[in-house]
């Protein structure tokens, strides 16, 4: 068994490891943390106010930043985020601070939730979840690990809803956990752990674009002790440790909400720790960290860890041996010194002095006087009543007025706004109208049109008038005209009973053309044989064909020609020809006139 003996509070911070802590037990500041303001004052640099005075790392020159979450150049402009995340039940949150939930978990599983809230006409978002992974400073980076949906996660409601269904050893604190709200599209799968260490700047003005979540268990209890007394804590008796792991034992300060309270580091690389005797300043809570490599994340990051509450035995003092002769019972508890009970200070009959107004509550070994609800004070001397719209502890909207009231405050919303104060959503009203659309022609006539925008539905309220406009653009000259044909114009009569020709016309004038249009192409007039009957057409004959040869040499014959009604032929009724178209006719010699000629 290998112990550490150490005098509590005879060591050193370490600072650098548990930084860590400032995020998780600060209290709700009440101004911005500028921790460098006189020296940007001392160089006439004049922050924003939502920007604090920073110091560069390399150059060792003081600058301004805006606050996390507020984007400019720190000097100039400061533009406030488009979301605010908080705790959807900070009921369930055991500690206190800016955008941190402390949570003592007690069962095997453990669900956050978060909510977002917009200003301005971002409606589309996006909720990441982050776990992260204290390092064993200094030599040992810490890492963060972007979560989604696993059988040991599952996220719900747009992302604004983490669910562990099993809780490990490394999901205590100082590992914590983180809902952060973001334009980008989420990403397709878990990310892989990435070197993160949060920085003072972080710390110190927590951005409300971000909510943490840190679990922690519920403390191991030792004693109760008198001072002087000695007591021993061996690790492994409450967790098993691997070969290859490093124990860090700190003394946590108690209550967990002091910006400046930083845990002292009692001893390194041991598995136990003892203290010989007592002090009023050992008493409290003792950390015991495991620390060793992950194959989550590739440095060696906390593993593990383990709380033990050092109790006081607050009842007594004791001179020497703790028996009857030398001890004695502490004001506001009774009895013989080894055995001391509570004295109820608040029971009647008992004499306190807490004003008429003041509630008496009974303690373990005292009392104290409670000021009503609305008003502070130690209830002995006064209560006065608290201004809440001066403090910032009120829960009006960020869009309504604070009026502190006697005991309370009461919510307005401002103008241009409805709602109960609480919750003030914009009217609906009007944006500006949007510039004129261009003129894209040239010539003839276009529209311009504006338009606008009733802002802010969800309220609920229609704005009254039209959401577009329209004119004419000016100067535009006529545009050219290509001229067009009418229609025709009906057939004309036919005048002849038998054959004829008709006509039709059309005018250039559909539209006539101008302005250095072209004009109609085609004809004007068109013609057309009438639909009548022909004439009739009467038959001639042609010409005579020639005499047929003589068909003897001596002696007389007959020849003939003919003639054909086809010049022209009769047709549509026309008359045939008149006469004949056959002829006969003589030819040769008589015998008597070819004996004489010899021709014979």
């Amino acid at each position: 068994m290998h112990f550490f003996k150490v005098k509590m509070l005879a060591t050193i911070l370490d600072s650098l490891l548990f930084l860590l802590l400032c995020l998780i037990t600060m209290q709700i500041p009440s101004k911005i943390q500028d921790p460098y303001k006189q020296e940007c004052i001392a160089r006439k640099i004049h922050c924003h106010q939502k920007a604090i005075c920073q110091q560069d790392e390399l150059t060792s020159d003081f600058y301004c930043r805006c606050l996390p979450g507020y984007r400019g150049d720190g000097i100039s402009i400061c533009q406030d985020p488009v979301f605010h995340v908080t705790v959807s039940n900070a009921s369930t949150c055991d500690g206190l601070g800016v955008q941190v939930c402390l949570l003592t978990v007690t069962e095997p599983k453990v669900t956050f939730n978060v909510s977002v809230s917009t200003s301005g006409n971002v409606r589309s978002y996006i909720v990441q979840w982050y776990k992260f992974y204290s390092g064993q400073s200094p030599q040992f980076n810490s890492y963060r690990r972007r979560l989604g949906n696993t059988l040991r996660g599952v996220m719900g409601h747009n992302g604004q809803v983490l669910t562990l269904l099993s809780i490990k050893e490394d999901d205590f604190y100082p590992n914590l956990f983180w809902a952060e709200v973001r334009l980008h599209p989420p990403l397709a799968k878990p990310a892989k752990a990435e070197v993160y260490d949060l920085t003072v700047f972080e710390m110190l003005n927590p951005s409300s674009l971000r909510y943490y979540f840190v679990l922690d268990s519920r403390p191991i209890e030792l004693g109760e002790f008198l001072e002087g007394s000695a007591v021993a804590i061996y690790l492994p008796q409450y967790l098993q440790l691997p070969p290859s792991s490093f124990v860090q034992w700190t003394k946590e300060p108690r209550p967990m909400g002091l910006l400046a309270s930083t845990p002292v580091v009692l001893a390194d690389t041991t598995e136990g720790i003892q203290i010989e005797s007592l002090t009023e300043h050992d008493f409290g809570y003792i950390r015991a960290l495991v620390y060793d490599f992950s194959p989550d994340v590739p440095g060696r990051v906390l593993v593990a860890q383990r709380l033990f509450l050092v109790k006081k035995d607050i009842t007594r003092m004791c001179n020497g041996n703790h028996n009857e002769a030398n001890c004695y019972c502490n004001p506001g508890f009774e009895g013989n010194g080894v055995h001391c009970v509570d004295v109820d200070e608040c029971a009647e009959g008992m004499s306190v002095n807490c004003l008429p107004e003041a509630e008496c509550v009974n303690t373990y070994g005292s009392f104290f006087c409670r000021c009503p609800k609305g008003f502070e004070g130690d209830g002995r001397i006064s209560c006065i009543d608290i201004d809440e719209c001066t403090r910032g502890s009120h829960a009006c909207n960020q869009d309504a007025m604070c009026l502190n009231t006697l005991s309370s405050y009461y919510c307005v919303c401002q103008s241009g706004f409805v709602g109960d104060g609480v919750h003030c959503k914009a009217k609906s009203t009007w944006s500006p109208w949007s510039p004129w659309s261009v003129c894209s022609a040239t010539c003839g006539f276009q529209n311009q049109m504006r338009i606008r925008r009733c802002t802010h539905p969800e309220s609920g309220m229609r704005c009254v008038g039209p959401s577009a406009d329209l004119k004419l653009c000016l100067d535009l000259p006529p545009c050219p005209v290509d001229g067009h044909w009418s229609e025709w114009s009906p057939w004309s009569l036919c005048a002849e009973t038998c054959s004829g020709v008709k006509e039709r016309i059309r005018t250039c004038d559909s539209p006539v053309p101008s302005g250095g249009g072209t004009p109609c192409q085609g004809e004007k007039v068109q013609f057309a044989m009438c639909d009548n009957k022909p004439c009739p057409v009467d038959g001639g004959w042609s010409a005579w064909t020639s005499w047929a040869p003589c068909p003897v040499s001596c002696g007389l014959a007959i020849v003939s020609r003919t003639r054909q009604c086809n010049n022209p032929a009769s047709k549509h009724g026309g008359k045939n020809c008149s006469g004949h178209g056959y002829e006969e006719g003589s030819c040769g010699f008589p015998e008597a006139f070819c004996k004489y000629l010899n021709i014979v």
